[in-house]
């Protein structure tokens, strides 16, 4: 015979069981009683098992004395389940042809499946946070609808998670990082583009200058971006650094960019 192995139904009730040489099973009695809620185990054995169908099998107790304790074959399991009133014979019924004895026949053995590890998603505070680095990116593009769709493909690559799933708690430094690349890409052409507008506006409006004397003025902004506005250049960084550092943190924010959302196709 094998040794006696154990396995659990809904994390409430264990049932030793033994798998003879001959391939049949022995079930512990008392424990399937006691999984079926019969009130007297002694009494549902007598009254529902065939004695050809009930073996004694020494087991070891929890003191470590041996005790000889009665089993049942796959016949009389069977008939302690259908003499069961309970709804829980149903669900017993349905675990044990279900996963129980294909497990073991396969196997040897019975392994209880492994739990379904917790994930750790983001809650609604962090997808504002999220969303508001959003709009810190994109609110100055043109073509802002895009933008955005571009990011949320963007953070959806980094962290591998496919759209529409959540992301996770571990996910967060990862966004951080991603945002802070999108930013080192967009943060020259706004700091170009205000550089144009306020030329557009002084030497045009104000001058009334040449249309000439603006595509000079446009050729070199493309030459070069150096040239920056000092208020943006220091105030969109330092806007954004706080804004991801709310992300990574986890910090609340009052601001529900809903332009922002990700658009799903």
């Amino acid at each position: 015979m094998n040794a006696i192995s154990t396995f659990t139904f809904h994390e409430d009730y264990n049932v030793r069981i033994i798998e003879l040489d001959n391939g049949d099973f022995l079930f512990h009695a008392n424990d399937l009683c006691a999984v079926l809620k019969y009130v007297n185990p002694h009494d549902a054995v007598r009254r529902h098992v065939e004695k050809d169908d009930l073996v004694k099998h020494e087991v070891i107790d929890k003191l470590g004395r041996k005790q000889k304790n009665n089993f049942v074959l796959e016949a009389g399991m069977w008939a302690l389940i259908l003499g069961s009133e309970t709804e829980q014979a149903k669900l017993v019924k349905r675990w044990v042809t279900s996963e129980v004895l294909p497990t073991i026949r396969k196997t040897g053995k019975y392994e209880a499946p492994k739990p379904i590890e917790k994930r750790d998603y983001i809650n609604n505070s962090d997808m504002l946070n999220i969303k508001r680095l959003i709009w810190a990116c994109t609110h100055h593009i043109s073509h802002g609808e895009a933008f955005k769709f571009g990011v949320w493909h963007a953070l959806r690559q980094v962290t591998g998670v496919p759209s529409p799933a959540k992301f996770e708690v571990q996910h967060l430094p990862l966004l951080a990082q991603e945002f802070q690349r999108i930013l080192n890409i967009v943060e020259p052409y706004f700091k170009a583009r205000r550089e144009c507008e306020l030329a557009l506006i002084k030497r045009v409006i104000r001058e009334r200058g040449d249309h000439q004397v603006v595509k000079a003025l446009l050729d070199e902004m493309k030459a070069s971006t150096t040239d920056f506005n000092e208020t943006l250049q220091k105030h969109l960084p330092m806007v954004f650094d706080q804004e991801c550092l709310n992300l990574l943190n986890r910090n609340p924010n009052h601001y529900d960019h809903s332009d922002c959302n990700e658009r799903l196709i």
